[in-house]
């Protein structure tokens, strides 16, 4: 049996009656329910923490483009192929730049100063397990993110390593809407 058969693609019938308002949400929210939420349905806890992290997420003071820098920069640096593939599509939905979303589907910097400096510090916690160097810290708050935004950052990165790990471990067949963006 591989992974991928290991755990369930869920549609809204079969998944259980304490995941299905997370899915609902997210189907009404998004237009269809991604395979790797789907999958996620296996445990309420995990897609409801999973549904709400995200639902706070959008209240956050970080644009929606550089809430997708950070989760390509996650992506990236976890392998996550399902994540690159549907980072890329919603990075390019939020209006990031056709070179940003390059660049970090490359694994490498953007351009753009500001979201460097967001890459980067991404990348030094990542990295370094949170012991970020304290000038990342600074290099980011030069480039006028604020504290706020520093622990929106992290709820980030919390919120895609989950889904990387998730996908990782279960592998869950690409979406149709992200297919066209597949990564290796």
């Amino acid at each position: 049996m591989t992974t991928q058969q290991a755990f369930q693609v869920h549609t809204l019938d079969s998944a259980p009656e304490a995941a299905r308002p997370a899915l609902t949400a997210l189907e009404q929210r998004i237009g269809f329910i991604p395979n790797l939420a789907a999958t996620m349905a296996g445990s309420a806890v995990l897609i409801n923490g999973f549904g709400a992290l995200q639902e706070a997420l959008r209240g956050s003071a970080l644009t929606g483009a550089e809430r997708e820098v950070v989760g390509l920069t996650v992506s990236h640096e976890n392998a996550c192929r399902y994540s690159m593939a549907a980072h890329t599509v919603f990075a390019r939905g939020q209006g990031a730049p056709d070179e940003t979303v390059a660049a970090l589907r490359a694994g490498t910097a953007p351009a753009d100063e500001r979201l460097r400096a967001l890459h980067e510090f991404t990348l030094a916690v990542l990295r370094e397990r949170g012991h970020v160097p304290a000038v990342r810290v600074e290099a980011l708050r030069a480039a006028g993110y604020t504290g706020e935004q520093v622990f929106e950052v992290i709820a980030q990165i919390g919120y895609t390593c989950v889904a990387n790990w998730v996908a990782n471990l279960s592998d869950p067949p690409l979406d149709n809407a992200f297919g066209a963006q597949a990564w290796s």
